[in-house]
């Protein structure tokens, strides 16, 4: 009960392939580390028509792509050329016997009496041949030269791995206990006399051991070594992540604190409107209730007068009759005719209106309740001269040459890196406890380009030295670690925490590297077939994960993905043409800059490739640009001057 609880776990968790969901059927293992079914990993291939352009085989777990060996063979045959997972395999074959232990009581038979024709149970199995055997079929097993020393256990205990199962081949079923180290393979003794005989290298798996022992010990502190730094780089992104909550929820009070004194003020403004108009009606409805009373009574009054006329005018006397006329001739009834007519006049001519001071459209661009910085910015902004920053310290031997520049915040400290071309160093430049400082880092070869790597690393490249270095930064400078490549590499940008894009000018390319320095992939010829790389000086990574490219060996831009496909070309002449293109770097729109040596020049591009305008020139005192770096709101131009001018948008 208790093995088959243990194989169906060992199953459940490292038996079964991600894809189908089931046990391995002949697994393979990427160079990620992940293992799939062969089959299922050549149905997942036929969805990707980018890797197969790339030539490469992608890790449907982890992205990561595999290198075909011989891209030049059918698709259909790529993922055979994936070298089988031995362990994996092995793995199956060792724990196969969970056939033999399942838990529905069925009759288990003896392996050998089987092969004879007898039905007799099985009360034991044999780890190294992993067969089944009864009493007397183990007696004899135990008894012979050959498996006097294999490894055999009672059915009923709990099976437990001993380290020495053996994997047969699968071509030849005999135990696979040679290693053919030109063809990187273990084999079986027949596979020895058939297919490497003609291999130099042909050892024994035991002679082996403590080789494969010391170099799984390696990776294994490896690993170990990385899985403590991935941690610490989780935490720290952690603090950040809550920084950067506490910071939005800090802001976000203040946004509302703001608007609602905003909204304030408009209700202070509506309730003094509103009491002005109460006022005005009021001392109107006041003057016209006097003036409708006064009505009223003369109403009455011409009632009296009609009622009087017609009763007069109906009893005929002579004398009445006389009476009223004498009262009309005297103007009686025309004074009280004109009283009523300057009424009316008074009435018509009162009047309330309200007149609207404001256009609805103006008044949304008028008011400014605040603004959030470092976000975005209009490219019709200029920039101004902020800061004029001189790298010559103390000890440089040569007159500064500042080749490349980048920018980290570390504890809170805003510190600048300059590769110092002629001095042969990195420096970096800060300010504690407001006081200017300086730390500087010496090499054997000149350093040309500087990307950030993490929030306090930074990776650097020679122009002709086959390394890259790695350094930390405290803020001051700490040597971490050298990476050695095949390749003299000029450009350098950190695509990922986990690989490089760099530029090579002989031969020229673009190579895809691992943090060991492995080519993973080199970009030479896009999809045309055109050879158009040709000197790339400076390389940049957007935040799709694109290579930017600024070639100046073709006054070119160009914009590639890691598979080698182009996204954009940028190769103008006349006044937009380029003049020896450098440093190359983006905003946080997504917009591209690109110093221009020989013009004097910073252009300004759209994210597509398309040329906005010139963002600065020599009339802002530029002078032979070379690496630049943007960075929140301000831009770091590497002049011939010795100098970095660091300009702001405005």
């Amino acid at each position: 009960m208790a093995a088959a609880r243990k194989l169906e776990s060992l199953n459940e968790n490292f038996l079964t392939c991600s894809i189908c969901t089931e046990g391995y059927k002949d697994p393979c293992t990427l160079t990620c580390g992940h293992t799939f079914c062969k089959g299922c990993l050549g149905e997942f291939l036929k969805t990707r028509q980018d890797a197969i352009r790339a030539k490469s085989i992608p890790c449907p777990y982890c992205r990561q792509m595999t290198r075909v060996p011989r891209p030049d063979r059918p698709v259909e045959e790529w993922v055979k050329q994936i070298k089988p997972s031995f362990i994996i395999q092995g793995l199956l074959d060792t724990f196969g016997s969970e056939k033999v232990t399942d838990e529905g009581g069925s009759e288990k038979l003896c392996a050998s009496c089987t092969q004879l024709g007898d039905r007799t149970e099985a009360t034991s199995l044999c780890q190294d041949c992993d067969v089944v055997l009864c009493t007397r079929c183990s007696n004899i097993h135990t008894s012979l030269p050959v498996t006097r020393h294999h490894v055999i256990q009672e059915l009923g205990e709990d099976i437990k791995a001993t380290g020495k199962g053996k994997i047969l081949c699968k071509e030849h079923n005999e135990l696979v206990n040679f290693c053919c180290k030109d063809c990187n393979t273990s084999i079986c003794q027949t596979c020895c006399i058939i297919s490497h005989r003609r291999c130099e290298s042909v050892v024994t798996m035991k002679s082996m051991m403590s080789e494969m022992r010391s170099a799984l010990e390696d990776n294994k502190d490896k690993i170990c070594r990385q899985l403590e730094r991935t941690r610490l780089d989780v935490m720290d992104h952690q603090r950040q992540t809550e920084r950067i909550n506490l910071q939005k929820a800090t802001t976000v009070l203040e946004i509302k604190q703001v608007t609602q004194e905003a909204v304030d003020v408009i209700k202070q403004k509506e309730k003094q409107l509103l009491e002005k108009l109460n006022q005005m009606t009021a001392k109107q409805s006041g003057q016209l209730r006097g003036r409708i009373k006064s009505g009223e009574i003369n109403m009455q009054m011409y009632q009296q007068h009609i009622e009087y006329i017609t009763q007069v005018l109906k009893s005929g006397s002579e004398t009445d009759i006389f009476d009223i006329y004498q009262m009309c001739q005297s103007g009686t009834i025309e004074a009280v005719v004109k009283a009523d007519v300057n009424l009316e006049t008074d009435v018509l001519e009162s009047k309330i209106r309200f007149v609207k001071q404001y256009d609805a459209q103006k008044f949304d661009k008028d008011i400014i309740l605040g603004r959030i910085e470092h976000l975005t910015y209009d490219t019709e902004c200029q920039l101004v001269l902020r800061d004029t920053i001189d790298i010559r310290i103390h000890g440089d031997k040569e007159t500064p040459d500042p080749a490349d520049v980048t920018v980290l915040v570390v504890h809170g400290v805003e510190t600048l890196v300059v590769t110092d071309y002629n001095n042969k160093s990195l420096k970096s430049f800060y300010t504690k406890k407001d006081k200017p400082r300086h730390s500087k880092l010496d090499f054997s070869s000149a350093p040309h380009s500087v990307t950030r790597v993490r929030d306090n690393k930074v990776a650097v490249s020679f122009w002709s030295h086959n390394e890259i270095v790695i350094v930390r930064v405290t803020p001051d400078l700490v040597l971490q670690s050298r990476v050695t490549t095949k390749k003299k590499y000029r450009g350098l940008t950190a695509s990922s925490p986990s690989t490089f894009a760099a530029g090579c000018e002989d031969p020229p390319c673009v190579d895809i590297l691992d943090v060991s320095g492995r080519v993973m992939r080199s970009v030479s010829r896009f999809n045309s077939g055109k050879n158009l790389i040709c000197k790339p000086c400076y390389l940049c990574a957007t935040d799709r994960g694109d290579v930017l490219v600024s070639d100046a060996g073709t006054d070119s831009v160009y914009c590639i993905t890691p598979e080698g496909d182009v996204v954009f070309t940028y190769t103008h002449t006349g006044e937009r043409g380029l003049g020896g293109p450098v440093g190359i770097t983006t905003t946080s729109t997504g917009h591209i800059l690109v110093a221009d040596y020989s013009t004097h020049k910073v252009i300004l591009m759209t994210a597509a490739g398309e040329f906005v305008r010139d963002l600065l020139t020599s009339q802002d005192e530029i002078a032979y640009p070379y690496g630049i770096r943007h960075d929140g709101n301000t831009l770091y131009v590497c002049t011939q001057r010795n100098q970095i001018l660091a300009f702001q948008w405005n």
